[in-house]
């Protein structure tokens, strides 16, 4: 039954259900992870769907149902949106499956050939998604912007990465900061927004927001798609701290991706390589910052689990021979602790879940 789903939602799920009214339905919730919205898996009989509400962000529901219907265009294995109010939030659609490429890769851990054949047709995908991606990608539709501009990475990644989780979590007060800190990170996100080539890029390409099902993988939460250097998402692929791949595996996958990419065109994998470090840099600091934000202003305290292998890659990045120039980015990260105490990560008094 739907108990767990308002009333006037359920009755519009079951109004919209293909072929009418499909009688008793069983729900489950499904776990929105960072996400304020809300997600049920909807059964009648061996008929399964998803149902979203989202009532709060009618620009972030229209730019999710226009890239759903673009992706799938371009023959990306996203859901396809079975019924539609984007402004009250409402969206009835394929259920992708229940089984995410994290739950996938930690079945495999240990085994580096399995995994890097699990990765493989996710790499293909990001390629192709990149490479295609741009090319028609309407971005007045872009909710939060439609470029990852230095300014965007400065202020969404770096500043967030300072605000939430080196003063809010770690209490690092800025006083205690290196000097220069915050021109060398403006000069940093300056350099990742200059990385080639542009392409589509998803923002937050990692392995909780993939699926893999026997006919292929599916792909969500895409909503935050705009224009930006390709080497964001895959950084966010390989670094990904819900799986945390061995280094020589993270260099094996980029290096895959270079060549399933090159037939594409508009790809000089030298320049991709210059651009590398700061764009995973940027990319790292972001994924520290939502972390701490995560587990202290909305309570979600499975978020604090992955904080130490996204410290982790955060300082080898910090360490590589290109980062040299970065001395105060570099003294900051070896100023962060080591292993953050259980109390920094617990939620603030009032936090929203």
């Amino acid at each position: 039954m739907l108990e767990q789903i308002a009333p006037e939602l359920a009755r519009w799920a079951r109004a919209n259900w293909p072929g009418g009214d499909p009688g008793e339905l069983a729900v489950e919730a499904i776990a929105a992870d960072g996400s304020p919205r809300a997600f049920w898996r909807l059964r009648a009989g061996a008929q399964s769907l998803v149902l979203l509400h989202s009532p709060d962000n009618p620009p972030e529901n229209r730019a999710w149902q226009w890239l759903a219907g673009y992706l799938g265009s371009l023959g990306l294995p996203v859901a396809r949106v079975l019924a539609a109010q984007a402004e009250a939030g409402r969206f009835l659609m394929e259920d992708l499956g229940a089984t995410s490429l994290q739950e996938a890769a930690l079945a495999l851990a240990g085994d580096e050939e399995a995994l890097a054949g699990l990765y493989e047709p996710v790499l293909a995908m990001l390629a192709h998604m990149q490479a295609r991606g741009a090319q028609g990608l309407d971005q007045s539709i872009c909710f939060d912007g439609p470029k990852l501009t230095a300014e965007f990475l400065l202020e969404r990644e770096a500043h967030y990465f300072l605000r939430e989780f080196v003063l809010g979590a770690c209490g690092l007060a800025s006083a205690g900061w290196p000097a220069n800190l915050l021109a060398e990170l403006t000069e940093l996100c300056r350099l990742a927004a200059r990385a080639r080539p542009l392409g589509f890029v998803h923002r937050d390409f990692q392995s909780r927001n993939l699926l893999v099902r026997p006919n292929g993988l599916g792909l969500v939460d895409f909503q935050g798609g705009r224009l930006g250097p390709a080497q964001y998402d895959l950084a966010a692929l390989v670094n990904d701290p819900y799986v945390d791949l061995p280094q020589g595996l993270r260099r094996r996958l980029v290096a895959r991706y270079l060549k399933l990419r090159a037939p594409l065109g508009g790809l000089n994998p030298d320049l991709f390589m210059m651009g590398w470090p700061y764009v995973a840099l940027s990319r790292a600091m972001q994924t520290l910052g939502a972390f701490a934000f995560l587990t202290r202003a909305r309570g979600r305290g499975h978020f604090a689990a992955y904080v130490t292998p996204a410290l982790a890659t955060l300082r080898g990045l910090a360490a590589l021979p290109e980062m040299e120039s970065f001395p105060a980015i570099q003294g900051l990260v070896a100023a962060l602790p080591e292993n953050l105490a259980p109390e920094a990560l617990r939620p603030l008094e009032g936090a929203q879940a």
